[in-house]
This record gives structure tokens, sequence and C-alpha cells, in this order.
């Protein structure tokens, strides 16, 4: 058995895991860059949603977000290395940003770093990172978890019900035709992210008030009851989703009586960029 101090856990900020989670696996996290005008950012270090949001609306502009370079990989990867650690990383999606890619050649510089596409984002790809330090607490040496992570990203179940497509379209990542289309008939979207190509696509049309369109999609993630796997579920939201509807949607979940644990959660600057506020996420993954 492999000693649980001789592997490293790395993500990327976009993971959005609640600090005590990091601080309990002892998980490595590596920060996007989110641009605010010329102000440069680190996403989960010295900047929140609130300051995202208050930055567009003063300037009606959406801020930028950028890759991790390699050479900041490079970095990490090189310092975890030098105590003697083997590495595991799991990256954002590499549909959604090229992160991922630049994990992987600053990754090719060492024999004992295997990187994971997650091709998902947010508390999806906080999950896959869970279930890395599950398999790390079980013994497992650092190929061994990569190879099982890797066989469970198909099996990841990513979507999240948006307010409006606003964000999302002007950063570029949904279709103008699709963005008049829910502006005009009141439509509130549920977009999934294909986690065989790791893009965002709209899986759902909602129409209604946005509290009763949350507990349409809540009862449609829980009628998938029986195909969860029943360790872990994750209700994540962007800010602006009340503590009504959050405390509902983990009654529900908890009254299945069916999960080990659920996990309540802030999406960070990276995810509320694109996504924009009152975005609402229950995230799984499937037997």
């Amino acid at each position: 058995m492999t000693n649980v101090k001789d592997i490293a856990i790395t993500t990327d900020s976009t993971c959005d895991l609640p600090q005590r989670f990091i601080d309990e696996n002892d998980i490595t996290v590596v920060p996007l860059t989110v641009l605010l005008g010329d102000t440069v950012y680190r996403d989960g270090v010295d900047i929140k949603p609130d300051d995202v949001y208050s930055f567009v609306e003063k300037t009606g502009k959406l801020p930028k977000t950028s890759a991790v370079t390699p050479a900041e990989y490079f970095e990490v990867f090189k310092q975890l290395t030098d105590e003697g650690k083997k590495v595991v990383h799991i990256g954002f999606s590499s549909g959604l940003s090229s992160s991922f890619q630049n994990a992987c050649v600053a990754a090719s510089e060492f024999d004992n770093v295997f990187c994971v596409d997650s091709k998902t984002l947010c508390t999806a790809q906080g999950l896959l990172v869970l279930k890395a330090c599950d398999y790390r607490a079980k013994g497992m040496d650092a190929k061994k978890i990569a190879d099982r992570v890797t066989k469970l990203v198909p099996k990841v179940s990513a979507t999240f019900v948006l307010d409006g497509l606003e964000y999302l379209h002007k950063g570029g990542r949904c279709s103008s035709v699709a963005r008049f289309g829910a502006n005009v008939l009141g439509i509130k979207p549920s977009i999934a992210v294909d986690n065989q190509t790791g893009k965002l696509e709209v899986s759902k049309k909602y129409r209604g008030k946005t509290e009763i369109v949350y507990k349409q999609y809540i009862a449609d993630r829980m009628n998938e009851i029986k195909r969860i796997q029943p360790d872990r579920v994750v209700i994540a939201e962007s800010g602006g989703v009340s503590s009504q509807i959050i405390a509902f949607a983990k009654g529900v979940i908890e009254g299945k009586d069916k999960f080990n644990q659920v996990i309540v959660a802030d999406a960070g600057c990276t995810i509320s960029s694109h996504c924009g506020p009152k975005t609402f996420a229950i995230f799984y993954i499937k037997k």
C-alpha cells in the first residue's frame, strides 16, 4: 500500500470545493486568473463573485478569465515532486479552458505527475477530486488513482439552471438564438456539461418564476435517484439563490435517506463569470 503522504492531489480553483474539504484532504488548488478591466485577480484567492457582479453592473462588461499557464503548473508540480511526492492532477474541462492542456505540458517534464481531464466544472469537478482523495486513503498508487478517476468521468452528471443567458452569451458560450428565445419567452435554461466533449449544451428549458423553476429542477434531478452513487451529492449556487431554496433542496435530498453526504458549495469567480448570479446546480456521480 502506498503511504497517503506520498501522493499529492492537485486541482484548479474551478473545483469550487468548500475550504474545509480542501484542508481536510490536503488538496493543492491552482488558481485561474480573473481580469476585471486591467486588474488581475486570482480566482478564490483575492476576488469573490460579488466583485465580479459589481464590475458587470458598473461597466456593462463581463470579466475575462484566463487559464493557468504551463509555467505556473510546472512550479506547483516541481515543488511537490521535490518533496518526494507523486502527483494526481484533476483538471478543469478541456472543452472549456486550455488549463488542462497546459497542465499536461507541464506534467510531461516529470515521470510522476498524472493528469485527469475532468471534462466538467465547478463542484462536479470537485466530486472527482474527492474521489481521488478516497482512493488515496485506500492506499492506491498515483497511476491507479488517475486511472480510476478517469473511468468515473463519463459518469459525472453536471447540470445547472441559469437565471438568464446574458453571461454565457457575452462569454461566447451560448448561441444568440438560444439567448433570444430565452429572453423573449421567459425561459430558464438548464445547461448540461457533455462529459464526452466537456462542452456546454442546453439540456432542458423551464418556464415560470425562478423559485418554481428551481423546485422543478430539484425534482427532475432526484428522479434519477436510483442511478446516483450514494456517497456524495453537491448543491451549488453562484450567489443570489435564496437560503430557503438551498434549505429546500437539502431537505429533499436528505429526505431520500440515500446519500452519505450532501455538500453545499458556492461557485467561485471563474464559474460565476461565465454563468452569472442565481445559477443553481445539483451535481452527482452516477453508478
